[in-house]
């Protein structure tokens, strides 16, 4: 379950929303060319620009917050999940002492942290036993697996310091910045690897970053399954 923030012309409206109004809503945005962006909590915002009839554009979001959070995922949580995603089917089954544990091609996931998925709301039970991740999981995978940075400036700084010797810039530049060069470029990258681009400044290198992550998000929600829908979660 999510909490649904919508803003409006008359101000913001909130609800709750089941995973399959918010995947809904999630395919909407997608096909519609909004924004999209997953939150490390495991939930997502839509952001749009809606042409008003009288003139003019006004920005509208749709904000989905889970009512339980990812919170911290660690390597070992984070490998259990993408074992889960990855490696079908994952199933419930029991182990040699009867505990429940989930069972992802080869890959076996103990006790403690199938239980630890489960007090979550992690994983859900799906048709015939087979375990799946929420639709929280995945945009907290999502958030993790697309962390974006941009790098400050250089700023002034002299052109012998740069290698350009002999060069001379600005010999009469207020406030000791004679001679001096100003570097405004900042680089975006992002830790899936993906992203590594320059901006002017760092005002464009962060929109390049924003781009990145909505195309991962847009190109998340066109890849989930067609079959991913709401189960009750065991």
């Amino acid at each position: 379950m999510f909490r649904e923030t919508v803003t409006h012309a008359g101000g913001s409206t909130e609800g709750t929303a089941s995973e399959a109004h918010a995947l809904m809503l999630l395919r909407r945005a997608a096909r519609r060319g909004y924004a999209i962006e997953a939150t490390r909590d495991g939930g997502a915002l839509i952001t749009w620009i809606r042409r008003e009839l009288r003139g003019g554009t006004a920005h509208r979001s749709i904000s989905l917050t889970p009512q339980m959070p990812v919170g911290k995922l660690t390597e070992a949580l984070t490998g259990d999940l993408h074992a889960i995603r990855d490696l079908r089917p994952a199933r419930y089954v029991l182990n040699d002492v009867g505990r429940r544990i989930i069972l992802a091609g080869l890959a076996e996931i103990s006790p403690l942290a199938t239980a630890a998925l489960r007090a979550r709301q992690l994983v859900t039970a799906a048709e015939r036993g087979t375990v799946r991740l929420t639709l929280t999981a995945r945009l907290g995978l999502l958030a993790a697996e697309h962390r974006t940075t941009t790098t400050e400036p250089e700023g002034w700084s002299r052109p012998a310091d740069l290698g350009m010797h002999g060069v001379t810039a600005g010999l009469n530049r207020p406030g000791r910045r004679a001679g001096m060069l100003n570097r405004t470029a900042s680089a975006a990258t992002c830790s899936c690897g993906q992203l590594r681009a320059f901006g002017g400044d760092r005002a464009e290198a962060r929109r390049l970053a924003r781009d990145h992550r909505h195309d991962m998000a847009a190109a998340f929600v066109e890849a989930l399954p067609a079959d991913f829908t709401t189960a009750v979660t065991a």
